[in-house]
């Protein structure tokens, strides 16, 4: 149903860019070598790098957008650091030039995502790909009405689905929504798609902006019958998911006696 793999290694996650020295907004940033990144790569933890040779063209709203996405990532314990490649590096991370535009991503000395550095284009990018890819076991991605109806059928009786459509992968509602899975993934299923054509089968006609549903399946003892839908009325911030999702908690009914 959901993992329990990421617990392990979720407080050790961290995130590193290797790239060209850039003297002004990022000095923030720490540098490493190659050979230093590689050997601080321990079992379990997560990291990103980013590898560039020393004197390759600076990359410098590549890094400005980095360097917005340092506090954040630490707020999920994942730390930002970039490392510098030179000529002479063997590693096959700095080596040809193609390899040069990709992010990888590691877990321990495990290589787990590539990401071409135009799918980091910003901030919202970069936390929201990066979260993501570590969730990979606690977010499903659906693409048909079908694989949603499989999914709500498995959790009745046993839990909720956090249920939500983004235009795309890296926009800031899909951040947001990858912010909330890493605080209730262990809680609820969250379930994504980029598909319009299954946000239009469960009858949402306003398919312009993203959307988040509530399926209250774990309440739903009868597996003929479909969970209860609640659709969340405000954009798809971190904190507006974070507020619908703490009321989706409440008691339905409250009784007040005078």
């Amino acid at each position: 149903m959901m993992s329990f793999s990421f617990n392990g290694f979720r407080v050790g996650i961290s995130f590193v860019m290797m790239c060209t020295v850039y003297k002004s907004a990022v000095n923030s940033l720490p540098e490493l070598s190659p050979q230093r990144y590689f050997s601080t790569l321990q079992a379990g933890k997560a990291s990103l790098a980013y590898f560039c040779q020393a004197d390759s063209p600076s990359t410098s709203v590549f890094l400005e957008e980095l360097n917005k996405a340092v506090k954040p990532l630490q707020d999920y314990g994942i730390s930002v650091a970039k490392v510098n490649c030179v000529k002479e590096e063997t590693s096959k991370y700095c080596g040809k030039e193609k390899d040069l535009l990709k992010a990888y991503l590691f877990r321990g000395n495990i290589l787990l995502r590539e990401f071409p550095t135009d799918t980091l284009f910003d901030e919202n990018a970069i936390i929201a790909h990066v979260l993501f890819a570590l969730l990979f076991n606690e977010v499903k991605y659906i693409t048909t009405p079908e694989d949603l109806q499989n999914i709500e059928n498995a959790l009745k009786g046993k839990a909720n689905i956090a249920f939500s459509y983004v235009r795309a992968i890296g926009t800031p509602e899909h951040r947001a929504v990858m912010e909330a899975a890493f605080v209730y993934g262990n809680t609820y299923q969250f379930v994504l798609t980029t598909e319009i054509a299954l946000l239009e089968s469960i009858g949402m006609e306003d398919i312009k902006y993203a959307h988040l549903y509530f399926f209250h399946c774990k309440e739903v003892l009868d597996l003929t019958q479909q969970c209860r839908r609640t659709l969340m009325g405000q954009p798809l911030t971190t904190v507006d998911i974070y507020r619908f999702i703490k009321s989706m908690e409440a008691p339905l009914l409250v009784c007040v006696l005078f």
